[in-house]
């Protein structure tokens, strides 16, 4: 390979390449929290009963009884699910990578539409809730009255219905639990970081330092209290550091994307030699193609051209109508895809002293 008429080795053409390919996309950091409406269960809301004090306090410190919900099901399913939407959202739009979720400038714009549709779903969650608070803790009065008939009857099985201000104090003492209406409101956060990856600069800046140091050189601003011996093992540890960024990068980004659609396609071929009568796709089949071939383009930030034309053969050829398609064809360009997953990619035009891939 080369770099206009220099001759560089692979590993230091791979790297470079990296550092490129990092700068292509940003970090994203999601976090979506809100009061969750649980509490811990004690023994008293259970109508538990033990022998003695001794009893109780071994089951307080070894035994959980778990949580109680504080929210009816259907509010609780609604907002895990918006939230569930959020991270998988992202999830499809990303690489995870030791810095968190890397998402290319080409998906960027998608994601970023998608995930703002889920945040006014969420704050939308959030206001109905303070509209409807109260009728929230009636719900919640009444189906925890219910336990208290179950609770008096293991407490006092012997003495019919339970009293009125038993159930009253019962349910009084969940209630209690229930965060107040301002503060459930106030808990709704919705909040998206974005980084840059620091290696083209921050861990660049003091690999070069640590260099310095390899090469014999002195050091006076990367440090002057350490002794010589530690110097050179920091150093050390700098490079070693640098090399497994990279190699990790690659191997969530690059390497994952082809592992995954590899995959896929190896279990549609599976799928394909138990029809072997048919030698047709199936819809579900199809589909599934066709979500990954969707998710390559979003996510095909460092020009893997092999994977692309693969890929849209394969889809030319599934979008035919049925009858029309050529299985022999599909199957060997499956078995293609299956055959470069998991081979390592190096772009084969990529000039590291000329770096096309900079926004």
């Amino acid at each position: 390979m080369q770099a206009g008429s220099k001759e560089i080795d692979v590993k230091q053409y791979r790297n470079d390449w990296a550092l490129a390919l990092m700068s292509q996309g940003i970090i994203v950091k999601l976090s979506v929290n809100r009061w969750r409406g649980t509490s811990r269960l004690n023994s008293d809301e259970l109508g538990l009963k033990f022998h003695d004090e001794k009893s109780r306090k071994f089951a307080e410190n070894y035994i959980k009884l778990g949580k109680e919900k504080l929210l009816p099901p259907e509010i609780e399913r609604k907002l895990q699910f918006i939230e569930n939407s959020a991270r998988n959202t992202l999830k499809f739009y990303s690489f995870p990578t030791v810095w968190g979720r890397f998402v290319p400038f080409t998906a960027f714009d998608e994601w970023e539409a998608a995930n703002e549709k889920i945040r006014q779903e969420f704050f939308l969650a959030s206001n109905e809730m303070g509209e409807k608070y109260y009728n929230i803790v009636e719900t919640v009065k009444e189906a925890y009255s219910h336990m208290a008939h179950d609770v008096w009857e293991r407490l006092y099985p012997n003495q019919g219905s339970p009293s009125q201000s038993f159930i009253t104090s019962f349910v009084n003492k969940i209630v209690d639990k229930i965060a107040s209406r301002t503060e459930i409101i106030s808990s709704f956060h919705y909040d998206v970081t974005y980084f840059i990856i620091p290696m083209p600069s921050i861990i660049e800046e003091n690999l070069s330092k640590a260099r310095q140091e390899q090469r014999k050189r002195e050091m006076d601003d990367f440090t002057s209290k350490l002794e010589q011996n530690t110097r050179k093992k920091v150093a050390d540890e700098y490079i070693k550091r640098k090399q497994e960024l990279i190699d990790g990068f690659l191997e969530s980004t690059v390497l994952n994307i082809r592992q995954n659609v590899a995959s896929l396609c190896d279990g549609v071929l599976e799928s394909i030699s138990k029809q072997s009568s048919k030698r047709e796709i199936t819809r579900t089949q199809k589909e599934k193609i066709k979500k990954t071939i969707e998710k390559v383009r979003l996510l095909n930030f460092y020009d893997d051209k092999e994977m692309t034309a693969l890929l849209t053969n394969l889809e030319v050829e599934i979008d035919k109508f049925k009858g029309e398609r050529n299985h022999d064809e599909i199957v060997t360009t499956l078995q293609k895809i299956v055959e470069i997953g998991t081979e390592e990619f190096l772009p084969s035009d990529f000039n590291p002293s000329i770096s096309t891939l900079e926004v």
